[in-house]
Parts: C-alpha cells; sequence; structure tokens
C-alpha cells in the first residue's frame, strides 16, 4: 500500500466531512419526522401533505447517500446525488431568505434558533465545494473495480 498525497488526504477528509455532516442532519429527522414536517412547512413551498412526505423521505436519501458516498460502487452516484440536495439547500434557504420570512431550517432536526440564512447559504456553498472537489477527483482516479466480465474464467 502506497503513501497518500496530501490531495487525496485532502479528499478523504472532505468525504468523510461530507458524509458525517449527512448522517448527523438525516438522524435526528428520522427520529422525529412529524417535527421536521413542521420546519419544511414553514418555508411555504408545500402543504401539509407534502411536507409529511418529505419529512419522511428527505432524511432517509441523506442517510443512505451519506453513508454511500463511502461505499467505492456508489460513491460516484451518491456524490451527484448530494451535490444536488445541497445545490436545493441552497436554493430554498435563498429565497426564505428573499421572502423574509424567520424560521427554523430543520437541518439538524428541531430545537434550532431561527435561520442565520446567510450561514446556512455559506456553509452549503462550502460543502458543495467540497463535494464537487471530490468529485472531480474521483473521476481524474476511477477506481478498478473487480467486475464478473473482468475475471477470467477458472
Amino acid at each position: 500500500m502506497g503513501q497518500l498525497s496530501s490531495k487525496a488526504y485532502f479528499v478523504l477528509l472532505a468525504r468523510l466531512l461530507l458524509s458525517a455532516t449527512l448522517l448527523f442532519a438525516a438522524l435526528p429527522k428520522i427520529g422525529d419526522p412529524v417535527a421536521f414536517a413542521t420546519s419544511i412547512e414553514g418555508f411555504r413551498l408545500v402543504g401539509r401533505q407534502g411536507s409529511l412526505w418529505v419529512a419522511l423521505v428527505l432524511p432517509w436519501l441523506e442517510l443512505v447517500v451519506g453513508m454511500g458516498l463511502l461505499i467505492p460502487q456508489i460513491r460516484r452516484g451518491c456524490g451527484i446525488l448530494i451535490a444536488l440536495l445541497l445545490l436545493l439547500f441552497i436554493g430554498l434557504h435563498t429565497s426564505a431568505w428573499m421572502r423574509g420570512l424567520d424560521i427554523s431550517c430543520g437541518c439538524f432536526g428541531q430545537g434550532e434558533e431561527p435561520a442565520n440564512y446567510l450561514w446556512l447559504i455559506l456553509r452549503n456553498v462550502g460543502l458543495l465545494i467540497a463535494m464537487i472537489a471530490v468529485l472531480i477527483h474521483d473521476g481524474r482516479n476511477p477506481q478498478r473495480r473487480c467486475l464478473k466480465e473482468d475475471v477470467p474464467a477458472s
């Protein structure tokens, strides 16, 4: 096993940070989807029924893609989904800020103070930049995978 470059260490650290962020965001929302649905309603983009569906699906998606970012065979697809989610979150926070909504974003479950939109947007932009860096690195350094068609017949 060879030595890792400083770039490879950065990518590993970014991957772990992104994964941990998604896992820590998902778990409280999975534990209390009704409270998360209330936070979603505060954005005034979907009704009660829609917010309940989002509250049931989104945390599980965050959990799966957060763990998937650590699995070589699916990490590229999960990374793309994470980047899309971050773009969505940036858009949602910008929209709420522009409309003057004073809400708790529900990003890491209930109990959060009213949203500091500048911080939320900058945090998500930082995470998005890290995700793009990981995706670019992975695209330039594809992992060899042992597929059945690559294995010689015995």
